[in-house]
C-alpha cells in the first residue's frame, strides 16, 4: 500500500485534511483523539492506498466528518481545543514527500480578531463591486493634462511650471 497525496489547512475551530484520489472506492476514515487514519481504493489502477496521521494536538472524533466526491476525500477534525493554531498536522516535524499545505485555503486567523476579519470580507466585497476602467467618471481639466514620457533618471530637467500639470508614462 502507498499513502494518499493530501493536502491540509488550518482554522480556528478546525483542521481540514484533502486526500487527494480520484474515483476512489471502499473509502475508511478512522478519526482517534490524536490519529486520523485514511484509506481506500482510487485512481485508474485502482491502487490501495493508506495513511495513519498522529496529529498535532487532539481533536473530537465525535464531531469530526469526512465527505467523499469524484475527486477526493475531505475530512474535517474538529479541534478539542479551538482557538490554537497548528503550526504543522502532525506530531512530529518530519517532512511528509505525501502530505502539503493547502495555500488556496490557508489564513493566518491567530492575530485576527473578529472585527478585523469582518473588515476585510468588508472591503474584499466592496473591491469584487467595483467596476473596470469604463466606470471612472470623467476627470474635470482632464484635457488640459499634457503627457510627456520619461525616464526615472531625467525627472529633475522636465521643464515644469506651476500652472502645466505634468504626468510621467514609462
Amino acid at each position: 500500500m502507498h499513502p494518499a497525496t493530501a493536502k491540509w489547512y488550518d482554522r480556528r475551530d478546525s483542521v481540514f485534511i484533502e486526500f487527494l484520489v480520484a474515483d476512489s472506492k471502499d473509502v475508511k476514515v478512522d478519526f482517534g483523539k490524536t490519529k486520523c487514519g485514511f484509506s481506500c481504493t482510487g485512481g485508474t489502477d485502482n491502487a490501495k492506498l493508506a495513511n495513519e496521521i498522529d496529529l498535532f494536538d487532539a481533536i473530537d472524533e465525535s464531531q469530526s466528518k469526512h465527505k467523499r466526491t469524484d475527486r477526493s476525500v475531505l475530512c474535517y477534525l474538529r479541534k478539542a481545543q479551538p482557538g490554537k493554531a497548528w503550526p504543522r498536522l502532525t506530531k512530529e516535524k518530519a517532512k511528509l514527500s505525501w502530505l502539503s499545505v493547502d495555500f488556496n485555503n490557508w489564513k493566518d486567523w491567530e492575530d485576527d480578531s473578529e472585527e478585523e476579519m469582518g473588515n476585510f470580507d468588508q472591503f474584499s466585497d466592496m473591491m469584487n463591486n467595483m467596476g473596470g476602467e469604463d466606470d471612472l467618471a470623467d476627470l474635470d481639466g482632464a484635457d488640459d493634462v499634457r503627457i510627456f514620457p520619461f525616464h526615472h533618471a531625467s525627472i529633475s530637467r522636465l521643464p515644469l511650471s506651476r500652472s502645466e500639470p505634468v504626468l510621467g508614462v514609462m
